[in-house]
């Protein structure tokens, strides 16, 4: 039994989407008219898009809250884990773009050497389901490239010209603990970003119908390469 989301098998679908703003999940949740089946430490909803079960969840911020997530619905029968997020842009994309992203840098250590002892951890998601997702959401005019995930969400601007110099495109904080997560215990990972700011400018914008948007769409590819297969034994 997880310690902190108190919830049975059958409560959790096979394809899960996960987000940092619980606000958001609930959003999300109220699209597919799910229903809370924990409330406790992570919110969880499941409910159905089309004829497919999904499981919405809130993992919180940064990467050991969303791996702690992930693991526990891994044991209640999570077999793919979509995160639908913010980031900052590094490369020149505006607020409201879609970044699909293709890998991951992360500082060594923390939670990565706890998982790993040192070694270079798999920071790559499922190519498959990340090139359907990338297709699918070209039409939003999403781009494909890798990500940074860093921990200090204060303590990033000393570090925007390096990261640009290894080619990301955006930093946020839970991609690589998801990618590294998907390896090691066996789900499919992939991670859609939506453009929230950009580093070093004082910008923001009201992004919930872009997130309403990507989130439909993201579930019409899922149900489209998967319903024949998720669409059974799951709740």
């Amino acid at each position: 039994m997880p310690y902190h989301i108190r919830a049975a098998r059958g409560d959790v679908a096979e394809t899960v989407i996960g987000v940092g703003d619980p606000a958001r999940a609930e959003l999300f949740a109220g699209l597919i008219g799910a229903r809370p089946v924990n409330m406790h430490r992570y919110p969880v909803y499941t409910g159905r898009f089309k004829d497919i079960p999904v499981t919405v969840v809130a993992h919180g911020i940064g990467a050991p809250s969303a791996a702690i997530a992930m693991e526990e619905l891994k044991m209640l029968g999570m077999r793919r884990f979509v995160r639908i997020g913010t980031a900052g842009a590094l490369a020149d994309l505006k607020i409201g773009d879609v970044v699909v992203a293709s890998a991951a840098a992360a500082a060594q250590g923390g939670i990565f050497s706890a998982y790993m002892d040192g070694a270079c951890p798999p920071l790559a998601p499922s190519p498959v389901l990340t090139a359907r997702l990338y297709e699918g959401l070209r039409s939003l005019g999403a781009v494909l490239g890798p990500v940074v995930s860093s921990d200090a969400f204060y303590a990033e601007a000393g570090a925007v010209d390096l990261w640009r110099s290894w080619g990301a495109v955006a930093v946020e904080m839970e991609c690589a603990a998801a990618m590294m997560l998907g390896w090691l215990r066996g789900f499919e990972t992939a991670c859609v970003l939506v453009i929230s700011n950009v580093v070093g400018r004082e910008e923001t914008a009201d992004l919930r119908d872009r997130f309403l948007e990507v989130f439909r769409k993201v579930l019409e590819i899922i149900w489209g390469s998967y319903s024949s297969s998720v669409g059974s034994g799951s709740p």
